[in-house]
This record gives C-alpha cells, structure tokens and sequence, in this order.
C-alpha cells in the first residue's frame, strides 16, 4: 500500500525509530511529506514524559541540526548563493557551525531552565514539533528548490503535490484548533509567530541560496522550535498562560 511506504519512508528519514526500510521510489514517496508531522507528534509525545534539552535530538537523530549548522556557516561566509550551496554540501563543520550550535543547545537549554512546567506550557511546547514540520513539508512541497538534485528536490519532485498540500493543510487546522484549546489568547501569537519564521525561512532561501533545500528545512524547523520556546516564556512572564 502505497501511503503506508510513504509513512515508513518519512518515519525512517526523519526519525531514529526502527522501522521497516522502503525503496525510495516515486510510487512509495508520493505521500511521504504528509507524514512528515507525525515525526515531530513523535517527538511531542516523549518531550509529555521527559522535558529534556536533547529529547528532540535523540529521537529525530540530529538530521536537522545537521541543516542549522551548515546554513551558519554558509550565511556566515557572505559569499554569492553558489558558493553558499556548496559549503551547505562540504561535510566539513566550520567554526560558525560550532558556535552556532553551542549558543543554539545552550540557549534552549537556558529557556526551559526558566519555564514553569505545567500542563498548558508543556502542551504549549509540544505542539511545536508537529506544526513546524508541517510548515516545512508545505514549504518543500510548494516552494523552488535550489537545485534539481538533492533530498528535498526528491521529496518535492514525487509528491503528490495536490495531495500532499491538502494533507498537510488539514493538519495545520488540527494544530490550530488544539492550540486554542489550549490557550486562546496565545494561540493567535504562536501562529503569528509561526507564520514569521516560515516567511524568513522563505526569504533567506530564495535571497541567499536561490531555492530551498534539506539544510534550510532544518535550520527553519530548529529556529521555530528555540522562538516558540522564548514565546512560551514570555507568555508565562505575562501572566497569559
């Protein structure tokens, strides 16, 4: 069955679960992005029992802190976006990958040392993980990539676009709904916000590199996930939740 390859084949890129391995064919990535949310409900359902600075990196395996320490190197370099592409492709970590990821970790780190943990705010966080993995997986359907070649070229060039745009536009709506159940004063904020990093993941993109690519994904997916963090933060230094 078709849509069941494709969840395997996203759980499978996009996780460290041991699931069964798929050929990456056109026939069972057609509706791989779609499932590309329930990787970050994954991420969400341990971060309810453990509240842990790495949880999102032990369970996705750093696939897209991978992405936020090439695309720091490669804006940090000011070069013409070609050359920006290839230092996205040097498997070669440069100093600003290094300091990028260590203010990174320690920031995040800082924010949830400052959080009150109850069940609204741990809601509040977990749902972050899915919503920005469907934001992305609308950007790789939608957007231009970069280049012909590349994961996210792959994953954008056998989707079922139509499909896969509608499937990922009913979870935004799930998301949405469930984040006014839990706060609706801040729900309006956190979809703001969410909507101001995918138009700078947008920007970024097509100014400095001419197209998306995986490593952009990722560097979006890892600044929306810190931003949401420092909201909560302040929502709950405001008194709104």
């Amino acid at each position: 069955m078709n849509v069941w390859r494709s969840m395997l084949v996203a759980l499978g890129l996009y996780t460290k679960l041991p699931v069964p391995q798929v050929q990456w064919t056109r026939r069972n990535m057609a509706y791989a992005l779609a499932f590309f949310p329930l990787a970050g409900l994954l991420v969400s359902f341990c971060l309810l029992f453990w509240c842990c600075t790495l949880l999102p990196v032990l369970v996705t395996g750093g696939i897209h802190l991978d992405g936020f320490c090439d695309v720091a190197d490669a804006l940090a370099s000011w070069q013409e976006p070609e050359r920006r592409l290839e230092i996205l492709h040097d498997s070669h970590a440069g100093a600003f990958a290094v300091i990028s990821l260590a203010c990174y970790l320690l920031a995040y780190f800082a924010v949830w040392t400052e959080i009150r943990l109850n069940t609204a705010a741990c809601l509040w966080a977990a749902l972050v993980f899915p919503l920005c993995r469907t934001l992305s997986g609308l950007g790789i359907a939608n957007l231009r990539c970069a280049k012909s070649s590349g994961l996210v070229a792959t994953f954008s060039g056998n989707a079922e676009r139509d499909k896969v745009t509608a499937a990922l536009l009913g979870w935004l709506l799930l998301l949405a709904g469930l984040l006014f159940g839990v706060s609706h004063l801040a729900a309006p904020l956190g979809l703001l916000l969410a909507a101001g990093c995918f138009w700078l993941f947008r920007r970024v993109s097509y100014r400095d590199f001419g197209g998306i690519n995986g490593d952009l994904a990722g560097w979006f997916l890892q600044l929306l996930e810190l931003a949401w963090l420092i909201l909560l933060l302040a929502l709950q230094k405001l008194q709104i939740m």
